[in-house]
């Protein structure tokens, strides 16, 4: 496909990825937003070094003051030490937002001195409704590769935000997953997932999901086939094995 990554890229309707190609780095970073009506939801917004290119793109699409939720699906710097510049930039147009987290990992983002409210998942029954009525569903990826890490699901438009999981490392890099990016997912999990058990329990809890694309934080964006790389991760050995092989 013919896709021009110097600009965002509606990946679906109302959906956009506002990332960039690091060309100097096998780990790229893919913020998403989401914007419903007028409202905006930011799904891992980066690290401060990519928060020049990714602002670039994020205006094109939203008003900065529509941002309502920044969706944190964990506390890696990689994807969200860049809120609180974004928050510079949300309350002084008159906007406000909540950071989407668990428990577990607010404690550890409020460290990045971020000023917006947490909404917890945890305490909120693993969903979020926007103004619209739309609902964001949560689907708790414990270990992966962080005690309170998550995936979200949107079953409007059918994607799966899923965080670090299902992510890849890759010098060669596409926007959407080729014939090549199920062995760079295996690499990236081998090494970043405790185990076979830990990623199987996660994938079975995506059994009951109608996903049409799944959207890792890391990678490729997966808009094929989809069900065969969730397999391929339940199947695959990982981390405390890997490390204990003769």
């Amino acid at each position: 496909m013919d896709i021009d990554i110097t600009q965002p890229v509606e990946i679906d309707d109302g959906v956009f990825w506002v990332g960039f190609d690091d060309k100097e780095s096998g780990l790229h970073c893919n913020p998403y937003v989401l914007v419903d009506q007028g409202e905006a939801i930011f799904f891992d917004p980066g690290s401060v070094p990519h928060f020049p290119q990714v602002l670039q793109k994020l205006v094109k699409v939203v008003e900065i003051k529509q941002i309502t939720h920044f969706v944190v699906t964990h506390q890696d710097p990689d994807l969200c030490a860049a809120i609180p510049k974004f928050e510079e930039l949300v309350y002084g147009n008159g906007g406000s937002a909540r950071i989407v987290a668990h428990t577990r990992a607010s404690v550890l983002i409020a460290h990045y001195g971020v000023r917006s409210e947490f909404y917890h998942i945890d305490l909120n029954d693993w969903k979020l409704t926007l103004r619209s009525g739309r609902e964001l569903q949560f689907v708790f990826a414990p270990y992966l590769h962080f005690p309170g890490a998550y995936m979200t699901y949107d079953p409007t438009s059918r994607i799966l935000f899923s965080g670090d999981i299902f992510g890849a490392f890759s010098f060669d890099w596409n926007l959407y997953a080729n014939e090549y990016y199920i062995e760079a997912m295996k690499a990236f999990h081998e090494n970043y997932m405790p185990s076979n058990r830990i990623l199987r329990t996660a994938m079975g809890r995506l059994d009951p999901l109608d996903i049409k694309m799944i959207a890792p934080q890391h990678g490729s964006i997966i808009k094929e086939d989809v069900r065969r790389y969730i397999d391929v991760l339940r199947e695959l050995d990982c981390g405390d094995y890997i490390l204990h092989q003769d």
